[in-house]
């Protein structure tokens, strides 16, 4: 009998009551999309009316322009017991997707993607004013959003608009960085919400400082008796959230010298190998305008990418297929694993379908036991976080490695996921005599 937790059954035995249940809910899903893109059918409708009621008015009736969006949203919201401001941000939302996503609108009330699919193609599509590209583009998030999470999906759309924009990345991130601040909101119960808009590279870098700083104050290791009584109860939200306050208050800035401040670039000489960063080779060199990456998460500009650089222990050397963006090869000039190297570049993330935890928190593994024989080798390793690592090994759930860094996962019901490892953004330009580095 396997050691796995499988309710008696062999690993090779199908879990009926497993398929049968994930068949019911994937039925229920996607009946739940159906009917949000009734609702969202319908407040299209409504904001189509009131537009026209709009139009209507004369500019000259000395009354607001929206009066007629906001009676409609108020008899909606008023009807279907919701707030009518947000009965009116709907509206104007399912206009933009039944009249300018269509497709993605019709995908929708199949069932074949989710309202979270829907908001990541938007999200990214309205960034792009030809139809015609537009349409493109969602052809292609759609084919994509059919085998993926919305979380993993944002990444891949920020990719392929950057590739149809008429302008470079660099211009349009100058002009989004005067957009930068920090807001505050209150809310219920003597809470407030600190909001902060701002380049990706430092704000991602925040986030993994607090993350890091509030893991430590988890797993403090001490073991005493006494203070194990006393153990932190805080979730890692509520540490972060404790983290950030107390690094903020505590840290003091002279106004008149500057004494306090940082580097002047936002911090970024602070930043190590924690924030992973992919540089086209051309773009460091100043030969191409393509846009550097924080891995899995969004386009950054090459002037981040190249301070980042500049204060690099070291940089990997990435050989992309030049068709499907797989790697090939990595290597390097300072010493370091090779295996570990080629496994962060093929893997940004942990490789069970949807998850999207980095791969500096998750934990290597061999698809096929090491102590049964695995080989220690890319194609029987990949990047699990510490929940699907324990799933895989104490559960039914099985794994097969497949070339190109392709694994299959079989869940104990009989079903079949692949997880492809998302393409890189390194590559090299072909119509170049001599390599400027």
């Amino acid at each position: 009998m396997n050691a796995k937790l499988g309710g008696g059954r062999r690993d090779d035995e199908v879990d009926a009551v497993a398929a049968e249940l994930a068949a019911e809910y994937a039925a229920a899903v996607a009946a739940i999309a159906a009917a949000e893109a009734r609702a969202m059918a319908v407040l299209a409708r409504a904001q189509a009316v009131g537009l026209e009621r709009m139009a209507e008015i004369p500019r000259t009736a000395g009354r607001e322009a929206d009066l007629p969006l906001r009676a409609l949203a108020a008899e909606l919201g008023a009807h279907a017991r919701q707030p009518d401001r947000s009965v009116q941000r709907r509206m104007d939302d399912a206009h933009t997707v039944v009249t300018r996503f269509a497709a993605t609108w019709e995908a929708l009330a199949a069932g074949r993607v989710s309202v979270g699919h829907v908001r990541a193609i938007v999200e990214h599509g309205v960034k792009l004013t030809d139809p015609g590209i537009r349409a493109a583009f969602e052809g292609e998030a759609l084919e994509r959003a059919a085998s993926t999470t919305p979380g993993r999906l944002g990444p891949q759309l920020a990719r392929l608009v950057e590739q149809a924009q008429p302008t470079t990345f660099t211009e349009r991130h100058q002009a989004a960085r005067e957009g930068r601040g920090v807001w505050v909101r209150d809310v219920a119960d003597g809470m407030t919400e600190l909001l902060l808009r701002g380049p990706a590279v430092p704000v991602h870098g925040i986030h993994d400082t607090i993350t890091r700083i509030a893991r430590e104050v988890l797993n403090n290791g001490d073991t005493d008796a006494e203070a194990m009584d006393a153990a932190d109860s805080r979730t890692m939200d509520q540490v972060r959230a404790d983290v950030l306050t107390e690094i903020v208050l505590t840290h003091r800035i002279d106004a008149e010298t500057g004494d306090g401040l940082g580097d002047g670039h936002g911090g970024l000489a602070s930043i190590r190998a924690t924030v992973n960063v992919t540089v086209p080779a051309l773009a460091l060199a100043g030969v191409t305008e393509d846009p550097a990456e924080l891995v899995g998460r969004t386009p950054i500009d090459l002037d981040t990418a190249r301070l980042l650089a500049l204060t690099a222990p070291g940089w990997e050397r990435v050989l992309a297929n030049p068709i499907t963006g797989g790697v090939l090869a990595v290597d390097r000039y300072t010493r370091s694993a090779d295996l570990t190297r080629y496994l962060r570049v093929r893997d940004p993330h942990c490789r069970f379908p949807g998850c999207r935890k980095p791969t500096h928190r998750c934990d290597i593994d061999h698809g096929h036991d090491y102590a049964l024989g695995g080989q220690t080798d890319h194609r029987n390793l990949a990047a699990l976080c510490r929940r699907h690592h324990t799933l895989k090994g104490e559960t039914p759930w099985r794994v097969r490695h497949h070339p190109g860094g392709v694994i299959e996962w079989t869940s104990p019901g009989g079903a079949s996921y692949t997880d492809t490892p998302p393409p890189v953004t390194v590559g090299f330009v072909p119509d170049l005599q001599d390599a400027p580095f």
